[in-house]
């Protein structure tokens, strides 16, 4: 099988194997009780934080079910309340559904929302944003990487923009396709909240984190025994983070090398995808080196997709998290047509991805097209 859906998950790093062994033995007790060893596993816990703020130079973290999880927790809980006054907040038209649904929820509840398109850039610019920026302004949240385009928006600079404009305003960034994939420095921005998910990053799945700084008017989203500092209740899941935190030390072994290897893989898919009758590249220059999104006119992502599939290769139609209803919001949001966005694939990379399978890859989708293509019936 080839795999090229690490948008939507990756395989768990071989290394965690041995880690799980030592886990069973040694490290399972619960990290918040008293006797030595619930000691020793919890001291492993803050180790396994400490290596992740450090990646990004964070100031406080705490660890979380998974990214939807994070998103929820600072949309809701992550800026100040004012009473029963209602606030004004930001966000991009093709945010993930995690955000996405969160700022719609607010709408509900009477809040005032503004969704910024990103058009055919496919970038956010911080102008746009800054524009729509009050004095009411309680929250901007604007993610790092789009999951489904692989665009990359310039966070910093957005933050910057934001806070030039109301300096009260707390910015967020869902940083899941971003993170080890796209450098960041969180202490050097003026970005408040970051998430990331340690089953993107060839970790497992149930374990996130949220990275916040010092002062911000973060409040617990789940309540019970106060683990996290108070802020996250529930038992740790230790093999969890200790695997996100093996896993991210991983991947940064020959780090700059595997971003290169990704990127070239991509950049050869493209180029000879874009050989084929009807080919749209989705995604724009300033991308994640992971993530191609594609479109081919007259074929179906979904047909292409199990095409593909009989031929042992895993893509995309776009985010795995919504394909139980699908929906064409984030390609509308940056200027295609309906009938073109039914037609986008998604193609992301690992560092474990070979040329030879990008070439079979390429070779396969275009016989695909070649002999269905203008012939499916809608």
């Amino acid at each position: 099988m080839i795999y090229l859906d690490n948008a939507a998950t990756t395989q768990p790093a071989s290394c965690l194997q041995t880690l799980f062994a030592q886990y069973c033995t040694e490290s399972w007790h619960n990290p918040s009780a008293m006797y030595l060893p619930a000691v020793q596993a919890e001291q492993k816990l803050d180790a396994a934080r400490t290596l992740l703020k450090n990646i990004i130079h964070a100031q406080e973290a705490i660890f979380t079910s998974c990214g939807t999880e994070g998103s929820n927790t600072v949309i809701f809980n992550g800026w100040q309340k004012r009473g029963s006054t209602k606030r004004h907040f930001i966000t991009s038209a093709y945010e993930h559904p995690c955000v996405y649904e969160c700022f719609r929820q607010l709408e509900q509840q009477g809040h005032r929302v503004d969704f910024v398109k990103a058009g055919k850039s496919g970038i956010i610019s911080p102008e746009a944003v800054a524009e729509l920026v009050c004095e009411d302004t309680a929250l901007v949240a604007i993610m790092h990487v789009n999951n489904e385009t692989g665009a990359v928006n310039d966070i910093c600079a957005i933050a910057d923009a934001v806070k030039v404009k109301n300096p009260q305003t707390l910015f967020y960034a869902d940083g899941v396709q971003a993170f080890l994939r796209v450098p960041f420095d969180m202490m050097a921005s003026k970005v408040d909240y970051y998430t990331a998910s340690a089953h993107k990053v060839h970790g497992l799945k149930g374990t996130g984190i949220l990275f916040f700084k010092k002062g911000t008017p973060l409040k617990a989203y789940l309540l019970g025994g106060g683990q996290e500092n108070t802020l996250r209740s529930g038992t740790e899941n230790t093999f969890g983070i200790l695997a996100f935190a093996e896993a991210a030390h991983d991947f940064l072994q020959n780090h700059a090398q595997k971003l290169a290897h990704m990127a070239q893989l991509k950049h050869m898919l493209c180029t000879t995808l874009m050989q084929a009758k009807g080919a749209y590249c989705i995604t724009p220059e300033c991308s994640a080196p992971h993530i191609l999104n594609m479109a081919f006119e007259g074929m179906r992502g979904e047909v292409l997709l199990h095409l593909l599939e009989k031929d042992g290769i895993c893509i995309a139609t776009g985010s795995a998290c919504s394909s139980k209803k699908r929906s064409f919001r984030v390609h509308e949001s940056v200027g295609l047509s309906p009938a073109l966005a039914e037609c986008a694939v998604r193609f992301s990379f690992c560092p474990d991805n070979t040329p030879e399978e990008i070439q079979y890859t390429a070779q396969k989708t275009i016989a695909a097209l070649q002999k269905f293509q203008g012939f499916i019936r809608r």
